[in-house]
């Protein structure tokens, strides 16, 4: 009973603690000390580590303040990345070199989604409200560029869910430690990243556990070594990709299919706070991999959106989430400027075109459901 008072007392002082953490609005005189009070940080004052970390504080705070008075669809806030480096940012995103030339799927194993015809699109399309529910917990994938597995795991238990109506916590860790990536596409694996789907490929013939039986523990940027896989309880026949660059059929897909692995340009992403994001330049990079789980409008912006999960905890963005800028038909496209330091395979530098607002309808597919072991 003690531990479980003492468990429960724990639980409080952090939901304390997030209540009390700055929205937009209330920067005005934020101060680093109390920055680091509210988040958490261990910086001790009079150390070099400490003045480092409040440069980089001031000048992310300076950064939120001036973008939030120019009138901008969204909102930048502070949160737990507020005093990194650059270098710490792109662990965060673990797409580091497109499947397209690279890798060649068995037909059998992949089909592309028809971009026109089909059954009408709905206005609103959010699998954050299914019931009986599809989407599990918004992660964190620490300083590990994991997003890669995340976005697969996540879309693996959607499936599963809309075909069985059974939502399984799967393992991130599994695939981040197991699966090969031998031409490094999207990294070099694990940690330093790889792409969704070498991770269809490899569930596909082992199987995927839960997490309590193979937790993460990639929080700090070890990949960790492959662990024998002794009790999977889903398995897929192989996926599906959404037509290249259609924003239409990624709409169908979401409607019709359910949630998806995306890749996306997430260099500007990391203070992000609520609103609709429309801040990817048309040279972008595809450096992370995300999931969306909808769609939808705004009426107080007059705009549409996508809904994107991320795997930076829920206390970035709207509770992990972030909405992106949706365009009419394939409006918003530009070019991909350096696939060999994002989604793109070894020795893959040619520049490609992405559509979609952060390229969002560049690289889209989603697992098809086989069984429950």
């Amino acid at each position: 009973m003690a531990r479980q008072l003492a468990w429960i007392a724990a639980l409080l002082l952090l939901g304390f603690a997030a209540a009390a953490r700055p929205k937009w609005h209330e920067l005005e005189g934020y101060t680093f000390e109390r920055y680091i009070k509210d988040f958490g940080k261990p910086h001790r004052r009079g150390t070099v580590e400490h003045a480092k970390r409040k440069a980089l504080f001031e000048a992310a705070l300076a950064r939120v303040q001036q973008h939030n008075s120019e009138g901008h669809s969204w909102k930048k806030g502070v949160n737990k990345f507020s005093d990194w480096t650059p270098e710490e940012l792109k662990s965060l995103r673990g797409l580091k070199r497109s499947m397209k030339q690279h890798v060649q799927t068995a037909p059998e194993r992949i089909h592309t989604v028809a971009s026109a015809g089909g059954a009408p699109l709905p206005k609103f399309v959010d699998w954050r409200t299914a019931n009986p529910p599809v989407l599990t917990a918004v992660k964190d994938q620490g300083q590990c560029g994991s997003c890669w597995a995340h976005a697969a795991t996540e879309s693996i238990e959607s499936h599963v869910a809309i075909a069985t109506g059974e939502l399984y916590v799967l393992s991130q860790q599994q695939i981040t430690s197991c699966t090969p990536n031998p031409q490094e596409c999207g990294g070099s694996g694990g940690c330093n990243g790889a792409i969704a789907e070498l991770a269809f490929d490899y569930i596909k013939g082992k199987g995927q556990q839960q997490e309590w039986t193979y937790p993460y523990t990639s929080y700090h940027g070890n990949s960790g070594t492959c662990q024998a896989i002794t009790e999977p309880v889903v398995n897929i026949s192989g996926y599906t990709k959404v037509a290249h660059n259609d924003a239409d059929a990624v709409a169908h897909a979401l409607a019709h299919a359910g949630p998806l692995a995306i890749s996306v340009d997430a260099s500007e992403w990391s203070d992000y706070e609520t609103g609709v994001y429309s801040g990817c330049k048309y040279n972008i990079s595809m450096d992370h991999a995300v999931q969306a789980v909808g769609y939808g409008f705004d009426y107080g912006l007059g705009v549409d959106y996508w809904i994107v999960r991320n795997s930076w905890s829920p206390g970035w963005g709207e509770a992990g989430y972030i909405r992106l800028l949706r365009t009419p038909g394939n409006t918003e496209c530009g070019w991909n400027v350096d696939p060999g330091n994002g989604d793109g395979c070894k020795g893959q530098t040619a520049p490609e075109w992405a559509c979609g607002m952060c390229g969002i309808a560049y690289d889209t597919l989603y697992p098809n459901f086989a069984k429950l072991n």
